[in-house]
């Protein structure tokens, strides 16, 4: 095998995202749901007999970015004698909260290892990864899952797989300042997740039904009552900090909002930024098992429309699980 092409990189959208202490070490630990969502960075990977590493493409990234760390850190840790070329195309916006250069960094390793014939497990990938960052097992996990510590601590859960509307402003948010702008002073209690779970099971069930209901009165051409959607579960507690650092924030919950009343599409739950921002993201009601394409014609291409200026937002399906799973079960 000489090469792999256009490996997917999912993005990642976080239900809610509870800081809940900092360690020693200075990383902190949280409590949040990860759910892998169909917008995708693509990767092509060709092997190089000559042990060298490089990434190829005008991507505006630095030589030494993350894909280039994860391929050298498997080759030193397999003790390789292959290189490799990293064609990266980004798709995922930058400091958006959606995980997306830990992503491309997982599908990296989970490549190579294919791509090179390392036959390594994927309890040692998981490992490998955590020296890369805190998002990055999640991708080589594989499952959307509750997790834990600084993001290690994985159980799988089921999620459904609605349409999310996503919205990034045109600037992005540094991790490091967004968690340096953080007050732990008043956090609450540790969250379990039986409550996440029975509030998925009741709280999803009902505001789904409301929203298949006020759709089904806009087809007829019913005025129906006002729609108000739910809150969400939880909280992110990152995202007040943000909003100081980065008034576009709060700005793109109320153009979210907007754009989706103009194509006719309802959230079933208020917006809410996911992770460290500044993208953020709400549930399109009546969407779980139909095409946002046809639910309202001016959705073109999944592409939400009526932006400002240099923002990026489109609709996403959640996905049950990693596009490249089978590669990395163990």
């Amino acid at each position: 095998m000489r090469a792999l092409f256009n490996l997917p990189a999912p993005a990642k959208i976080n239900w809610f995202l509870h800081v809940t202490g900092r360690r020693p070490d200075g990383y902190h630990t949280l409590q949040t749901v990860f759910q892998f969502i169909d917008w995708c960075d693509a990767l092509d990977l060709v092997r190089r007999e000559d042990g060298v590493i490089r990434r190829l493409g005008a991507d505006n990234l630095p030589e030494e970015d993350l894909c280039v760390r994860a391929a050298r850190l498997l080759q030193r840790a397999a003790q390789c004698a292959f290189g490799v070329d990293i064609h990266l195309r980004k798709s995922i916006p930058q400091q958006a909260g959606l995980g997306g250069g830990s992503s491309d960094a997982a599908t990296v390793l989970i490549g190579l290892n294919r791509l090179w014939q390392l036959g390594l497990s994927h309890e040692t990938l998981m490992q490998l990864a955590l020296q890369l960052g805190a998002d990055v097992p999640i991708f080589i996990f594989g499952r959307n899952a509750w997790a834990q510590g600084v993001g290690e601590e994985l159980q799988a859960i089921a999620l459904p797989t609605p349409w999310f509307a996503v919205v990034h402003p045109a600037r992005g948010l540094s991790t490091q300042a967004v968690f340096s702008a953080l007050d732990l002073t008043s956090q609450k209690p540790e969250a379990k997740i039986a409550g996440f779970a029975e509030w998925l099971k009741q709280g999803c069930a009902e505001s789904l039904r409301n929203g298949q209901k006020q759709g089904q009165q806009q087809k007829q051409g019913q005025q129906g009552s006002r729609f108000m959607p739910a809150g969400m579960w939880g909280r992110n507690d990152l995202q007040q900090g943000a909003m100081a650092l980065e008034p576009d924030v709060g700005r793109a919950l109320v153009v979210l909002r907007e754009v989706l009343a103009r194509q006719e599409l309802q959230p079933c739950f208020d917006g809410r930024m996911t992770g460290s921002g500044s993208a953020v993201f709400a549930w399109v009601c009546g969407s779980g098992q139909c095409d946002c394409g046809r639910l309202n014609p001016s959705v073109n291409g999944h592409a939400l429309c009526a932006l400002p200026a240099n923002w990026q937002g489109r609709l996403c399906q959640g996905l049950a699980q990693h596009p490249l799973r089978h590669w990395i079960d163990a």
